[in-house]
């Protein structure tokens, strides 16, 4: 099991996202022609051609005018041909531009007024080259020789499959409609709920509606020739959401254990950090033809059913790490790259947790232990502000990202660190459509405990540096321990031979005195190094 998820965790945060030939990313500081508004809604109306590669139809953008604008700039490849673009209704003159389009209104707007951007697109789309590292389209064949199409795009942004403004700081807060049509009887699993499916002339279109805010990366739809399966779930608040399947035909005799690993992985996800966010909507899950991806309630499973035991239980891995995203990325998502460690390091952290629920203390102590082993601290978790995806993407994001958790776990104590994880979490001010920074869950923590965390966030995430410990012979019986290159005091385990206790750790050396050398931290709470001195005759 541990090497298992050690090997995953790698794989999850090793590959990195090129992202094409065209080296698309997103992010970045935000373009000031694209700061004067803000996405309130996308509609996209798409067919899909599995045969062809290709996409061909409209998508329409709502946007309220945040300071005076003449035109509008959205982000679009180069890859589809722009026929035309409407605004509100009435035809516009647009420029492409590189991997975009500049759209002129015809007067200038104001602040709070509404514009409706409607743009006509076709082309043959790019396909993923490493999915979902390298995104894009993936299409394939099942066992059956039926069409398979995945789409992933978290490194490249939803500019590889419609206009939009691409930038993790403005997410749609009033929902996104999708309109995908298919080559009967194929079906499509997107977000939010399906409100119609319509048949015409050998083509069935369905309509998936959600009202949620959405992060770019997280609008998506998936083709295949799939059975279903739904239950009905009670959250832990109380409240009915069904869980829906859609897994291939060829493994529609796998649909009742899946089901019972995504109940039992909701469960263990709410006891941690509350109430399944997106309840009104439904709890998805649609095999894929790549390894996985966090699509808001519709998270995209591709691991082949590899199930493992942690104590009694079955547990995927790979379902539950992007089930974790529903409360890690998508409630609470980042409005800038550089604080990516907060979907990838607290979504990890909880599968951390998933082996302490299942598998017990001493295992989960040892599962990180394990992790820490293989962080290698190369680069700074935070590697500027204002990041691009392709710049803030890093596989320590997950690792050392959980395993600053897990130290503000300890320095906090079990109690208060969970009540303000989850506290932090069901605050309005940090979830749905309004973004966060790494500076919102440090002042939260500092809020909202009698701890300072500022300058343990400062450490970990924006240096290489880690507490360098050092335990130095005194005397026969005596040693003084300090940890030299902070000026700031932690609390850490002492280990001596009257027994463990905490201790305030700075680089004023503290005397202990015991007739065996002391262990800091044996337990393995803090990423660190440890130097013994010996006294010298």
């Amino acid at each position: 099991m541990k090497k298992h998820l050690i090997i995953a965790l790698l794989a999850l945060g090793c590959l990195k996202a090129n992202a094409q030939d065209d080296n698309w990313t997103w992010g970045g500081p935000v373009d000031p022609s694209q700061a004067a508004y803000d996405v309130k809604h996308y509609t996209l109306n798409l067919a899909v051609d599995p045969e062809g590669k290709s996409i061909a139809g409209w998508a329409e953008a709502t946007v309220a005018i945040v300071s005076p604008i003449d035109h509008i700039k959205l982000d679009l490849i180069d890859r589809y041909k722009v026929s035309e673009v409407r605004v509100d209704g009435k035809k516009a003159n647009f420029t492409r531009t590189k991997d975009g389009l500049d759209v002129q209104l015809k007067k200038k707007y104001e602040p709070g007024q509404r514009v409706k951007v409607k743009v006509n697109y076709a082309g043959v789309t790019p396909e993923a080259v490493r999915p979902p590292w390298q995104g894009g389209f993936t299409f394939s064949k099942d066992a059956n020789g039926k069409h398979w199409v995945g789409l992933s795009s978290q490194n490249e942004g939803a500019k590889i499959f419609m206009p939009c403004k691409d930038h993790p700081s403005d997410e749609p807060e009033e929902g996104v409609d999708q309109h995908i049509a298919v080559p009967a009887p194929y079906k499509v699993a997107a977000n939010g709920l399906l409100v119609s499916e319509k048949e015409n002339k050998g083509q069935i279109t369905y309509h998936w509606k959600t009202n949620y805010s959405i992060n770019n990366y997280g609008i998506n739809f998936t083709v295949g020739d799939f059975v279903q399966s739904k239950q009905n779930y009670t959250t832990i608040n109380g409240n009915t959401v069904p869980m829906e399947m859609y897994l291939l035909r060829q493994n529609e005799a796998k649909l009742p254990e899946l089901m019972a690993v995504l109940e039992n992985s909701v469960k263990t996800q709410e006891k941690y950090f509350g109430e399944y966010p997106f309840w009104k909507e439904k709890i998805g899950i649609v095999e894929t033809p790549y390894l996985g991806m966090e699509h808001q309630t519709i998270n995209a499973y591709g691991n082949n059913y590899k199930y493992t035991k942690v104590g009694d239980t079955t547990h995927d891995w790979l379902l539950y790490h992007e089930l974790g995203h529903e409360w890690w990325g998508n409630k609470v998502s980042v409005k800038d790259w550089a604080d990516f460690w907060i979907q990838e390091g607290l979504c990890t952290y909880g599968d951390w947790l998933f082996v302490e629920a299942h598998g017990g203390h001493e295992a989960y102590l040892n599962h990180v232990k394990q992790i820490g082993r293989g962080i290698r601290n190369q680069k700074p978790i935070i590697v500027k502000e204002y990041a691009t995806s392709d710049e803030a993407y890093h596989g320590e994001i997950y690792s050392k990202g959980a395993y600053i958790m897990h130290t503000v776990r300890y320095i906090l104590g079990d109690d208060t660190f969970f009540k303000t994880i989850k506290g932090f979490i069901s605050d309005p001010a940090y979830t749905y459509g309004n973004q966060v920074k790494t500076f919102d869950l440090q002042n939260y923590i500092n809020t909202n405990t009698n701890h300072n965390i500022t300058p343990v966030f400062d450490m970990y995430l924006r240096t290489t540096k880690v507490p360098e410990v050092l335990v130095k012979q005194t005397g026969d019986e005596t040693y003084t321990i300090q940890v030299s290159n902070i000026n700031f005091a932690l609390p850490m385990e002492v280990k001596t031979d009257k027994g463990t206790q905490r201790m305030q750790l700075s680089s004023e050396p503290v005397t202990v005195t015991t007739k065996q050398a002391p262990v800091v931290d044996e337990n393995g709470w803090y990423l660190k190094k440890v130097t013994t001195e010996k006294k010298t005759s």
